[in-house]
């Protein structure tokens, strides 16, 4: 039998193709507030990457939209890992978490962990995520303060949207490291190095940057190894492409072969 949804399958369709062109946490948390609310009507999320321990989960990235620091904060312990009852189901069953603290379900759960959750003013919970094959990593996505009653049809949404979400995720997460690899690799290239990085992405060879930069043809040689090393390539032509790939030089623009008109 087919479940029935508040949207329709287009409107999932093209949830999920909006979902691709995520690639920065300023798109994913905006997706999280405005395409989300269509499906999924919800006043606070946190949702990340986190590191998979017995004792409970490290952070490796997170992001929350309203959603309380002082309770996040009591999920964490002395060695740094967060503990939640909730967390710890979703990882033991692989399956949707729908929890509505004015139920009798929620009543088997940690009273102490119970009061803290309700104090918060969360109120509810509808959460999914995804493990690695190794079941060391997991993304972890998780709705509160949701207006309605929990049911089937919230756990079919996110069953049907978690995957989209986790692969996005990923890219946001593969961008910022990539971004902070660039940054620190430009930081560490000293100001005559990158001088000649600009040269190097010009095609010039050692010889001619050593006359247009009025030095040694050893000490451009030694600049080149020296930028290689620290950009973790093997050749020039990778140097180069990767320096424009990440920002480190902004290649000019071809003059026109033209003159002005």
């Amino acid at each position: 039998m087919r479940m029935k949804f508040h949207a329709d399958e287009a409107t999932l369709i093209e949830l999920i193709g909006s979902l691709g062109q995520v690639d920065t946490r300023d798109k994913l948390l905006s997706w999280m507030r405005k395409d989300m609310q269509e499906v999924l009507p919800h006043h606070a999320f946190i949702c990340g990457m986190w590191r998979i321990h017995r004792a409970g989960v490290a952070p490796i990235k997170f992001f929350t939209w309203n959603f309380p620091a002082d309770y996040l904060q009591t999920l964490k312990q002395p060695d740094g890992l967060y503990v939640s009852p909730v967390i710890k189901n979703w990882l033991t069953s692989g399956e949707v978490q729908l929890l509505d603290i004015n139920e009798t379900a929620a009543m088997s759960l940690d009273s102490g962990w119970l009061q803290r959750f309700r104090d918060s003013g969360l109120t509810n919970i509808a959460a999914h995520g995804m493990q690695d094959y190794t079941r060391q990593h997991a993304s972890y996505f998780s709705f509160h303060q949701i207006p309605e009653p929990l049911g089937q049809r919230h756990r079919r949404l996110l069953q049907i949207l978690v995957p989209s979400m986790h692969a996005a995720l990923l890219r946001v997460l593969h961008k910022i490291r990539s971004e902070a690899r660039a940054a620190h690799a430009g930081r560490a290239l000293s100001a005559r190095e990158l001088e000649v990085l600009v040269w190097v992405c010009e095609g010039k060879t050692s010889a001619e940057i050593s006359d247009i930069l009025s030095v040694a043809r050893n000490t451009v040689r030694n600049q080149i190894q020296s930028i290689l090393v620290k950009m973790r390539v093997n050749t020039r032509a990778q140097a180069a492409a990767k320096a424009i790939k990440k920002g480190l030089v902004v290649p000019r623009q071809p003059d026109s072969q033209f003159g002005p008109s």
